[in-house]
């Protein structure tokens, strides 16, 4: 396995936003001034679409205030400055009755990589999961610190049977990508449950229900080819088990949760361990001396995370989390960690790109290699005038954000910042309605709306 080295020092000050996921955000259950120790909850969940919030060290609250996030927005957040005692709070028991599951996963804090909690997932309202999907498909939402491949597999195996057992699914499967020769060699041939895994490529029509079939099992472990992009719920869903996910849904109407390796070992930790989701993998690459995967507590500020990969080669241009093409470009690096970050990316003064963009030629580059089918560069020109409905009608929700539009462009138009503006936008100002009655149907106060 790639080796994940984990960070020793302790940085100066930890911002622990609270709301580190899509929903409400947590209330402070803590003041300036109070001392906090590692694991305790320092935010309430006071509704369903939330996660629990921990503090990653022990010291004393210097502030509750709105602190840069790596969204790019600022989040109402405690700043506790760490202390030297290392004080731990006991989370939970390690046996854990099946039907608290979920509710542990929810005060436990623990949140997809995409930004779902993970007890909406596999709890849906009104929704029933059958299969549980662990995807360990992209090396960036692997986390957690492993020290042998057999310990991998073993754990996230263990994970898996957890988050069936929380969503009440009869079915799981572990999905590792073809060209993972070393993950692949983890799980094949390991005894599990007094079977052997046998890790089975999915290829042409065959979906992993025929794998749950011809291995006699609940529980498979399944491999696929790399589909770029953290907006992939739907299509990974079609992929693995062939069931569409009609527009406008997601995976839990179809009966498919799908987790990640990050929010798995955090289960197993919450469960085996008793300890909340305080810390998580980050890999940071580009321009530092020495890139790596490491463990971070969170709430680090990126700075601190940066020097202890050996500090920035030269000046840094631009900060980049979650994805160099996908990414949200940083305007600090006192931005913290927080449990959606994947990886910090570091561009020099001379990588980066400022050129300003040109009117679209219509050489259809981006229509070539849209994966669903979209029509990127009509769907530019519309966000860009405020025509969101228009948007809306032409399928923007079905974008998967994987920038191959924004990287093809030769007029460097901002194909990607703009179809996630128009979505955001639509997400906040659309209730399901009837098809489009008027060009004025958005009440947005900008752009065209009233």
């Amino acid at each position: 396995m790639t080796k994940v080295n984990i960070m020793k020092n302790m940085p100066e000050k930890v911002i622990i936003p609270l709301k580190q996921h899509d929903g409400s955000i947590c209330e402070p259950l803590v003041k300036k001034g109070d001392m906090v120790c590692e694991g305790q909850k320092i935010g309430e969940c006071g509704s369903y679409d939330s996660a629990s919030v921990h503090s990653s060290v022990s010291g004393e609250v210097v502030s509750i205030e709105e602190a840069p996030h790596p969204s790019g927005n600022k989040v109402n957040s405690v700043v506790i400055q760490p202390s030297e005692d290392a004080e731990c709070v006991d989370f939970k028991p390690k046996d854990v009755p099946v039907s608290e599951l979920a509710n542990l996963i929810k005060d436990a804090g623990i949140v997809e990589h995409y930004g779902t909690p993970t007890h909406m997932v596999l709890k849906p309202e009104g929704k029933n999961i059958d299969t549980v999907l662990v995807n360990a498909t992209s090396s960036e939402w692997i986390g957690g610190h492993y020290d042998t491949p057999s310990q991998y597999s073993s754990q996230v195996l263990d994970a898996l049977k957890l988050l069936m057992k929380a969503a009440g699914a009869s079915r799981g499967a572990i999905v590792l990508r073809n060209d993972d020769l070393e993950s692949i060699s983890a799980f094949d041939g390991l005894n599990f449950d007094g079977k052997n895994i046998t890790v089975a490529p999915l290829v042409g029509k065959r979906k992993v229900k025929y794998y749950f079939k011809d291995m006699a099992s609940d529980i498979v472990v399944v491999s696929q080819d790399h589909i770029y992009g953290r907006k992939i719920l739907d299509l990974f869903t079609y992929n693995v088990t062939g069931r569409k996910v009609s527009f406008g849904c997601d995976p839990t109407d179809v009966g498919v949760a799908i987790c990640s390796v990050k929010s798995a070992k955090a289960l197993y930790d919450a469960v085996n361990a008793g300890k909340p989701y305080i810390e998580t993998v980050v890999s940071v690459s580009g321009k530092v001396k020495d890139p790596q995967k490491i463990l971070v507590r969170i709430g680090t500020p990126f700075k601190d995370v940066i020097e202890a990969c050996g500090g920035y080669i030269g000046e840094a241009g631009k900060l980049i989390a979650n994805g160099a093409i996908t990414g949200v470009a940083q305007y600090t690096d006192d931005v913290p960690v927080s449990k959606t970050t994947t990886s910090i990316f570091v561009q020099s003064v001379d990588e980066v790109v400022r050129g300003e963009s040109v009117a679209c030629i219509h050489c259809a580059r981006c229509v070539d290699v849209c994966p669903v089918n979209l029509v990127p560069s009509r769907l530019t020109a519309l966000a860009d005038q405020g025509r969101f409905d228009e948007c809306r009608q032409m399928h923007i929700m079905n974008c998967v954000e994987c920038g191959r539009c924004a990287a093809v462009c030769p007029s460097k138009i901002h194909v990607l910042q703009l179809i996630r503006y128009a979505k955001s936008s639509i997400e906040k100002a659309y209730e399901d309605f009837a098809p489009k009655q008027s060009s004025t149907n958005l009440k947005l106060g900008c752009c065209g709306g009233e």
